[in-house]
């Protein structure tokens, strides 16, 4: 996240320019002084205290501001020399930046660690910890590091402004806590609201999931094969769900009906996911709206209350019924991309959106995952993935608030 790969390394550490020299004529000064104060009653040996005194007070403060002595009011020096900060925490901190060179993370951050604790001042150290935690994927860890970097560093120090942006990403990704990063899934996140209360989907997987792809031909920028990428996406999720199957209604390239024609409506109606490829999206009604132009896809579930259907022997667990999901694609973002690139990220794009409908509608925190809440670049399912799937299949409908399509 932060490169630090242009922090000057210290190998040379000076020393303060003319400390002994001061210190020498200190020395000689209150030597004389002693002197002086064994006559003082004599005129002139007083005018010699008193000016004395005003050389030694002029000395002090010209020593201090050579040091920039730092405390919690004060800005710490850009330049990192033994003049401001201790030679030991420099020397360590030069190793460590060796060892993240040669990408021994581990060795890097126990140098730094042990830099700080030699002296806690040397705000640059806290850069290096921060992307080496995040490299470790410790996010809080980073965290602090990164606060612990602004709150010493100055305010003309090079990375202040990406560490400022680093710390925003991470107080978000963090803000349901490390666990639900770190744990094993993340069930918890993906329920839905209906009526003011949080409800888990599911669809029932005794029978194949039912597809309907609206017509798209004439559309700028679709391509036939769109459809097939699409299923190549949603079929990832057979990893965690050995029993889900899919079947495409109506117009599909790859499906159709046998039998008697029905009208779209009904096959509609019997679908539970619904798939359309516009040309772009409309935000408030305006096609123009740029902010439409940075999304890539919108699902969104459609719940209904059950007196509206007729469900025969069967106990009526849940007042509602989970009747069908909805996906929509816009075509103008992929168009963007080379061909090769837009099968690519309509694949991913699909995977996220049919997990979705499958009944993850909240998102994960955590990056390696599939169901990430920010840009995904692999088609893969992690662990976390798959174990939320999983657990989502196994709640108990007698125990649990879920919404199926039964």
């Amino acid at each position: 996240m932060i490169n630090i790969a242009h922090v000057k390394k210290y190998e040379q550490v000076f020393s303060i320019p003319g400390a002994k020299q001061v210190c020498a004529f200190l020395g000689r000064f209150l030597s004389q002084d002693r002197i002086c104060r064994m006559n003082r009653t004599n005129p002139l040996m007083r005018k010699c205290i008193d000016f004395k005194l005003l050389i030694l007070i002029f000395l002090v403060l010209t020593f201090a501001l050579n040091i920039k002595p730092v405390n919690g009011a004060v800005e710490l020096p850009l330049e990192v020399s033994e003049k401001y900060y201790k030679k030991e925490s420099i020397l360590k901190f030069n190793k460590a930046v060796t060892s993240w060179e040669s990408k021994n993370t581990d060795e890097a951050i126990k140098l730094w660690e042990e830099a700080i604790s030699i002296d806690p001042n040397l705000w640059v150290v806290y850069l290096g910890l921060g992307q080496a935690y995040d490299s470790k994927k410790e996010y809080q860890k980073s965290l602090d590091a990164y606060n612990k970097y602004l709150k010493f560093a100055p305010k003309q120090a090079p990375d202040r402004q990406t560490v400022l942006e680093a710390v925003k990403y991470l107080t978000y990704l963090l803000r349901h806590g490390e666990e639900s990063i770190k744990g094993d899934n993340y069930l918890s996140l993906v329920k839905t609201k209906h009526q003011g209360k949080e409800h888990y989907l599911r669809w029932d997987l005794s029978s194949p999931v039912k597809i309907y792809f609206y017509p798209a031909n004439g559309i700028p920028n679709y391509r036939i094969e769109f459809q097939s990428v699409f299923l190549e996406g949603a079929m990832l999720w057979q990893e965690a769900l050995p029993d889900l199957q899919f079947e495409v209604l109506g117009n599909s390239v790859l499906q159709k009906l046998s039998g008697k024609k029905a009208a779209e409506k009904e096959i509609i109606d019997q679908a539970q996911i619904t798939v359309i490829f516009p040309s772009r999206f409309k935000v408030k009604g305006d096609p123009t709206n740029p902010i439409a132009a940075q999304i890539d896809a919108q699902s969104f579930p459609v719940i209904r209350d059950k007196k509206n259907f007729r469900v025969l022997g069967v106990i009526m667990i849940s007042p509602y019924i989970y009747f069908q999901s909805q996906i929509a694609i816009p075509l103008e973002p992929l168009s963007k991309l080379a061909k090769d690139e837009q099968i690519k990220r309509l694949r991913i794009i699909s995977a996220r959106e049919v997990g979705h409908v499958l009944g993850l509608w909240g998102f994960s925190p955590n990056p390696d995952d599939l169901m990430f809440e920010g840009e995904v670049k692999e088609l893969k399912l992690s662990e976390r993935d798959k174990n939320t799937i999983k657990k989502l299949y196994e709640l108990d409908p007698k125990k649990d608030e879920i919404v199926t399509n039964r």
